[in-house]
């Protein structure tokens, strides 16, 4: 009888060794998606997956079960996802210690199979990001958080907000550059900056939130060319200078951000908000993609034109 033909047991060994890695990366990435998604504070971000028998869902759609409308909301943050227990429905509770969220929710049973608490950051005066950071000792000067920030190679373009999580006297006795530093636990922020001596007295710690994406409407825009003025805006503030309101404003887009003279004559030298579509100051190509745009010239004598789209 013929014997059936083998591949050499190297060859086997070879083999079942590339499947076995095969597997246990693939069941790795796996586990890296679902942390990934937990992870992000990103607002339109899904969460949960907490368990092997349960599945995902919006952030966002949970904030009407407590009252809570989207707008001005910067960052949900996942503070806890567990397997299901009893109960059902979400409801507000206590945020951690020390945080910064405007309030915080749970539901021990989402309807998905998760028991999850969540951390809402919104908008406000303490986010601001061209603002100055607050806090600090009683008659310190201050500066705008958007120095520290440039100090430690952040771009304000990539950013969404800005908090002061600390300022107190100056640790060390010289001025220091901003630096990445760690971040509080359980925080929304992507990422911290601080200075042990910022040039004016003051040890200080700003919590950053990254922009979500090119489209983010809270995202920074700004110092395009050296001949527009310096400083920062977010692209939503815009919106009511053209009597629009950004309740209710998924996307915006900066299409272009030049010196007004630069798009040749006719240029407004104030802002507008109408039709993408056949507008001469928007590139044809991209105007059916928005709801609507706004060009002309903002208060710095920045050229601007958006593309706006609803949610």
């Amino acid at each position: 009888m013929t014997p059936s033909p083998q591949r050499p047991l190297a060859a086997r060994s070879a083999a079942a060794l590339c499947a076995t890695l095969a597997a246990a990366a693939g069941a790795a990435l796996a586990q890296d998606e679902r942390s990934a998604w937990n992870a992000s504070p990103e607002p339109d971000a899904l969460y949960g997956h907490c368990q092997a028998a349960s599945s995902m869902g919006s952030k966002l759609d949970t904030l009407p079960y407590v009252g809570e409308g989207i707008a001005d909301v910067l960052a949900i943050k996942v503070l806890r996802c567990a397997p299901f227990t009893f109960g059902s429905g979400f409801a507000k509770v206590g945020c951690p210690a020390g945080s910064v969220y405007a309030y915080c929710l749970r539901a021990p049973n989402d309807g998905r199979g998760n028991d999850v608490t969540l951390g809402v950051l919104k908008a406000g005066a303490r986010t601001l990001a061209d603002a100055p950071y607050d806090g600090c000792p009683a008659g310190s000067p201050v500066q705008s958080k958007l120095v520290l920030l440039r100090q430690a190679g952040r771009d304000p373009r990539t950013v969404d907000a800005i908090e002061a999580l600390s300022c107190a006297a100056a640790t060390l006795p010289d001025p220091a550059p901003a630096a990445p530093v760690d971040c509080p636990p359980h925080g929304p922020f992507t990422y911290c900056v601080g200075t042990p001596n910022d040039g004016l007295g003051n040890a200080v710690v700003l919590g950053v939130v990254r922009t979500n994406s090119t489209g983010d409407p809270a995202g920074l825009y700004g110092e395009c060319d050296q001949q527009i003025r310096p400083g920062f805006a977010s692209k939503a503030s815009v919106l009511a200078l053209v009597g629009r309101s950004a309740a209710d404003v998924a996307r915006i887009e900066m299409l272009s951000c030049a010196v007004p003279w630069g798009y040749g004559p006719g240029f407004p030298a104030e802002l507008h908000a109408g039709a993408c579509v056949g507008n001469p100051w928007v590139g044809q190509v991209q105007a059916p993609r928005f709801d609507y745009c706004v060009w002309g010239t903002d208060a710095r004598n920045a050229g601007i034109v958006m593309g706006v789209n609803g949610r």
